[in-house]
């Protein structure tokens, strides 16, 4: 337990340097935003490439990717039905109560704990989530805010985004067996070497960003709490559920997929809600934010409570 704790110093410490740096108007809108697309565009591929390059494919992780993916579309569903409760009547609600803020928030918390060689533990829990994001998620998100949905946007988005290509890339070498031939080469190791250093800039520049951007002025505390608390309600009974189905019915977990999945469940939503909202929904999009950020910050308080008694 107390070792456990410990890892956790370096990810709040970070956390706090990031609100520090902030304060001293260092870590600027700017300079967050830049972070964000050296996360996104580098960082984050370079991880998932060596991820899934190295990884032992199974079949049956076919079948967690397709329950994943359908786990997702029934929080969707349950956040739909409670629009018509008290507890969450604003139409955008069911986008609050499914999805998950894996690339932000999951990588650096996991990979912080358990290091980027284990990522794949949680990897691919999230593969079948970013396949609901891309394609259910994000146009029913686009179709709120335009009334249409583009999809020649988001075929474009999705085959071009540098974390998709990377995760393809890197499944083609490992399925046909490339990487068992070219790994033994120094020019290869090289290579390697430098995408791992890559990848390693990723946790602390997220942590930073994530420390940055947790400011606490001008919430809806009342409104912001019913829908964290609901939505936390809903996931932790919904993800008992997910991860005895998985044990029992899939494969036996490992118990860094069973980490995996404890911190993925306990992630905020995802972060684009604000991003799709325009003009038509301006003051949802900002109440979105900072519920988003409350719940950021919520999780960050949860998560080692929760990792330790999970031990």
């Amino acid at each position: 337990m107390t070792e456990l704790l410990i890892q956790f110093i370096p990810v709040f410490g970070i956390i706090g340097l990031g609100v520090l740096l902030r304060r001293k108007s260092i870590l600027t809108r700017e300079i967050i935003d830049g972070m964000k697309q050296l996360i996104v565009k580098l960082g984050l591929p370079a991880l998932f490439f060596l991820s899934f390059l190295k990884m032992e494919i199974q079949a049956a992780y076919l079948w967690l990717f397709i329950t994943m993916f359908l786990y997702c579309l029934l929080l969707f569903f349950i956040g739909k039905f409670l629009t018509k409760t008290p507890v969450a009547h604003d139409h955008l609600n069911p986008f609050f109560f499914t999805g998950f803020e894996f690339g932000m928030v999951g990588i650096a918390l996991f990979t912080s704990l358990f290091g980027a060689d284990q990522l794949y533990h949680i990897a691919l829990i999230g593969l079948g989530h970013e396949l609901f994001i891309w394609f259910v998620y994000a146009p029913l998100l686009q179709a709120k805010e335009r009334g249409a949905v583009q999809i020649q946007q988001i075929l474009k988005s999705f085959f071009t985004n540098p974390i998709i290509i990377a995760i393809i890339t890197a499944l083609l070498l490992n399925l046909s067996g490339a990487y068992e031939l070219m790994k033994g080469s120094d020019t290869y190791l090289q290579i390697e070497e430098m995408i791992t250093m890559v990848g390693n800039l990723t946790s602390p520049l997220i942590l930073l960003a994530l420390g940055a951007q947790l400011t606490f002025a001008n919430i809806q505390w009342k409104p912001s709490l019913k829908l964290i608390f609901s939505r936390l309600a809903v996931v932790t009974v919904s993800g008992i559920a997910l991860i005895l189905f998985v044990e029992r019915v899939l494969f036996t977990l490992h118990p860094l997929m069973f980490y995996g999945f404890i911190t993925f469940l306990l992630l905020p939503p995802p972060y684009i809600i604000p991003v799709f909202l325009g003009k038509r929904h301006e003051h949802e999009a900002s109440f979105y934010n900072r519920t988003l950020i409350l719940y950021t910050a919520a999780v960050l308080v949860i998560y080692p409570i929760v990792m330790v008694l999970a031990q």
